[in-house]
């Protein structure tokens, strides 16, 4: 996959990933095959994650980026965004600098939320969301926020040089394969763990369910049935505050089931890619 950067006048340098031939540094890539797919990493996450989607996306004849926020991947900073909202203006500030056309915003986790946010404050530019794992608002669940304070308590742990580099998330389904575990990690490691416990604050200190109900357009809110880091209940909290939406589950898969189910993810989303 092409890769490159998009330096802003503050010093904010933002890596992505696209699909189709490179070009000229200073000539953006092309969006005239079928959808402009954004796809949103994340806690911890990079772009790196989506490679493969990426590649599948470009073989369906779309016209998919993923980008890695500051602190994530390749992208300049120490530290990530602060808010879900400050990572959607660094969303916003990728889409305008590319003229993108309206997207579709497939967003993971955080990422979702991010998805979310643009949706409510910039309407004209979003096409559509796909929440993959993500929640409108994860404290307002028991089960979700638990696990979540659980991973955070462990990250303060590695952060402080008590515990070293954690493998044991509960991101994975019922049967992950050997592959799938090693490619998620080896990604995941690449991201300062200061920059996920960060990530994971933020995600749970958000509440977009005073909000949703202003989205627009179509929101696709996909989990794997075995996801220990946003419930059923969740996912179907966002739906009934979004007025076009609907879920769906992916069974056997986790928290990662773009990874886990890639095939199934992308028949999920046939409706919304067009």
């Amino acid at each position: 996959m092409p890769s490159r950067y998009l330096r802003f006048a503050d010093d904010v340098a933002l890596a992505y990933r696209h699909a189709g031939p490179t070009t000229l540094p200073d000539v953006t890539p092309r969006f005239d095959r079928g959808s402009c797919v954004v796809l949103l990493h994340g806690a911890g996450g990079s772009s790196g994650l989506w490679t493969g989607l990426l590649e599948s996306l470009a073989q369906a004849q779309h016209s998919p980026i993923a980008l890695d926020l500051p602190g994530h991947g390749r992208s300049s900073g120490l530290d990530g965004p602060s808010s879900v909202t400050e990572a959607a203006g660094f969303v916003l500030r990728l889409l305008e600098a590319l003229a993108a056309p309206r997207v579709i915003l497939v967003g993971h986790g955080m990422g979702g939320q991010v998805a979310l946010r643009l949706a409510i404050d910039r309407p004209a530019r979003v096409r559509a969301v796909v929440a993959l794992g993500a929640s409108a608002a994860p404290a307002a669940d028991a089960t979700s926020c638990v696990a979540l304070e659980r991973e955070i308590a462990i990250l303060d742990q590695v952060i402080a040089g008590r515990l070293p580099q954690q493998f044991d998330m509960p991101v994975f389904g019922v049967a992950p394969a050997m592959d799938v575990m090693r490619g998620f990690w080896g990604e995941m490691v690449r991201t300062d763990p200061r920059v996920r416990c960060q990530d994971l604050r933020c995600s749970l200190a958000t509440d977009l369910r005073p909000e949703i109900g202003r989205i627009e357009c179509p929101v696709l809110s996909i989990r794997g049935s075995a996801d220990r880091l946003c419930s059923s209940a969740e996912s179907l909290a966002l739906v009934n505050g979004v007025p076009r939406s609907r879920a769906i589950e992916l069974e056997g898969a986790g928290h990662v089931a773009f990874l886990e189910q890639q095939e199934a993810l992308l028949e999920a989303m046939r409706e919304v890619l067009g």
